[in-house]
């Protein structure tokens, strides 16, 4: 089963709003401080790959960073730059630190799916990105 916690202590080095883990998106949303950053365990989809002396299974699961933000109201005239987007700044540096990384346990490294609008509340925002890991489940060839 893939642990969280690798993916927190990385995150949480960056030096960002501290990275909470969320039991679901409800959770996640429920966060009052913002800005905030939870990761959310999410689906797993299973593949068999070769048998050998037993069946191995492809693990992919669905990691999501849920990233809230307040929302403000922007005064009318020229658009905002990247540098006045709060949420840009947020989402960069934790994407960058996990895509391609190889969390322990994994085969494959972190690959970014995608990243969607998730609430739209009177006072914040929250985004989604979907990030997944895939490992071979049981681990060792020889396991029980």
């Amino acid at each position: 089963m893939l642990s969280l916690t690798p993916w927190l202590e990385r995150l949480n080095a960056l030096g960002g709003p501290v990275v909470q883990l969320a039991a679901d998106v409800e959770a996640a949303k429920s966060n009052s401080q913002l800005p905030n950053m939870m990761l959310v365990l999410g689906r797993e989809t299973v593949s068999h790959g070769a048998m050998s002396n037993q069946a191995r299974h492809r693990v992919k699961t669905e990691v999501l960073l849920v990233t809230g933000i307040r929302r403000r109201n922007q005064p009318l005239g020229p658009v905002a730059t990247a540098g006045d987007d709060e949420l840009t700044r947020l989402r960069e540096p934790a994407l960058t630190a996990l895509i391609n990384w190889m969390p322990p346990g994994c085969d494959i490294a972190v690959k970014w799916q995608r990243g969607q609008l998730m609430a739209l509340q009177s006072h914040a925002l929250f985004w989604a990105d979907v990030l997944t890991a895939e490992y071979w489940w049981p681990l060792k060839e020889n396991s029980p």
